[in-house]
């Protein structure tokens, strides 16, 4: 008999809403990260001091390791939620218990 019990629906509600705040479709997370970055960008071309611009150049490679790894990571939480769902709904709980030990890992996405 199983542990689990899970309200698909509830849980498809969720990741739908997650996946539109981290912007999978346009907009959200995605665009934020984007626009931040363009505008670092735009500092980095108008900069005319060296110090500023390794200032800048520093932190855009901070920037961009960090939202991607935040960005992957929670893609890779969705994705492992929805297959782990899915796997429970058709009777299948040893590939939902896999897919939710991978959730969070990027081990489940196909980069």
């Amino acid at each position: 008999m199983s542990r689990w019990n899970i309200d698909v629906y509830g849980v498809s509600l969720v990741l739908g809403d997650l996946g539109g705040q981290l912007g999978l479709e346009g907009g959200g997370f995605s665009d934020t990260i984007d626009s931040t970055a363009d505008g670092i960008e735009m500092a980095l071309t108008n900069a005319k001091s060296p110090p500023v611009e390794a200032a800048l150049s520093g932190f855009f490679e901070h920037f961009t390791g960090e939202t991607d790894a935040m960005f992957t990571r929670t893609l890779s939480c969705l994705q492992g939620a929805n297959d782990a769902t899915l796997a429970y709904n058709q009777g299948q709980e040893e590939m939902a218990a896999e897919a939710q030990s991978q959730a969070g890992t990027g081990e489940n996405l196909d980069l």
